[in-house]
């Protein structure tokens, strides 16, 4: 049976809560980061000791305990946890080897410069773990194992109501701002209704403009999918470098949204249509009110089964162990 060790964040639980209780009962949510000079130290140190730190505990008992309680042969997916001096620390207190790491953010996301990239991935690979990716460049560049994005059915969350906004976005900075503001200055001047949501990048200023909301911190998801409701069509724009499926992409799919997305790699998908996804920069832009109100066309439900979270989990059961053919 699967054991599960996962991120902290909204997003995470959204998608665990898809899963069959008797599943869910085996997830253990990794602890959010402990702030303080002192601790990093201790933490740093018993990451990179080949034991355990004396006297020193990095994470609240209860769940070291469960780590260690998971069966010497049963398989782990740890997901969404990219922190080397962490998974260190959880490598320490698995009893199995058959482990598999998720990464579900670019490499790019979190080493900017080439060469620590080349050392973060070494030192993941490292682990002994397996290492899965949903970017293709990512699996091409790195020697990583490629898989689909993931989401979740939302049949639960779905409802039809009239729409307050024409055009939807919430993400973070990471330098799409520029780009962000110049399409909702566009969009507004068209008469279109834009909610265009960005959190910004700590110690960064930016100008004033009515196209685009700062936000003070992160939404809770419930209020993002209240938001995507009540919207005719999502915005995606990929960051640089960035080659696979964003989490907004399958959003709009699952929740029955158009999407104006950056990414043309969309064209490539089984569920490609031009009246679903419009992309900028190879789309007439004039066309976008056309596409806007165009009837949305109907969508295979079996498309969307490979990146459904209880779905998608199934394959890591099969994990082999180190040294094993898969």
């Amino acid at each position: 049976m699967l054991h599960i060790i996962a991120n902290p964040f909204t997003l995470t639980e959204f998608l665990l809560d898809s899963l069959p209780a008797d599943q869910r009962a085996r997830v253990q949510v990794h602890p959010k980061r402990i702030k303080g000079v002192a601790y990093s130290l201790l933490k740093a140190a018993d990451a990179w000791l080949p034991f355990r730190l004396p006297g020193f505990r990095p994470f609240p008992q209860p769940y070291l305990q469960a780590l260690q309680a998971i069966p010497a042969d049963a398989a782990v997916l740890i997901f969404g946890i990219e922190n080397i001096k962490d998974l260190r620390i959880i490598r320490k207190y698995l009893q199995t080897r058959r482990v598999a790491v998720f990464t579900w953010n670019p490499v790019i996301d979190y080493q900017q410069d080439h060469r620590m990239r080349r050392i973060h991935i070494g030192q993941l690979k490292g682990l002994g773990f397996s290492v899965f990716t949903f970017d293709p460049e990512d699996a091409r560049q790195y020697g990583l194992t490629l898989t689909q994005q993931v989401y979740r059915q939302v049949d639960a969350h779905r409802q039809d109501m009239p729409a307050d906004w024409d055009i939807y976005f919430l993400g973070q900075d990471k330098n799409r701002f520029d780009t962000l503001r110049a399409l909702g200055e566009q969009w507004q001047a068209a008469g279109l209704r834009t909610r265009l949501q960005m959190v910004p990048e700590p110690g960064r200023s930016y100008p004033a403009t009515p196209a685009v909301e700062l936000l003070a911190r992160s939404i809770d998801y419930q209020t993002n999918i209240d938001a995507i409701n009540r919207s005719r069509c999502l915005l995606e724009i990929t960051q640089a470098n960035q080659s696979g499926l964003t989490v907004r992409c399958l959003e709009a799919l699952f929740f029955g949204k158009k999407l104006i997305t950056s990414n043309p790699a969309v064209k490539d998908l089984p569920c490609y249509d031009p009246a679903r996804f419009f992309v900028v920069g190879q789309d007439d832009a004039h066309g976008l009110g056309a596409f806007l109100d165009a009837p949305l066309p109907a969508l295979q439900r079996d498309l969307l089964l490979p990146h459904d979270f209880a779905h998608w989990v199934r394959q890591f059961e099969r994990l082999p162990a180190p040294g094993q053919a898969a």
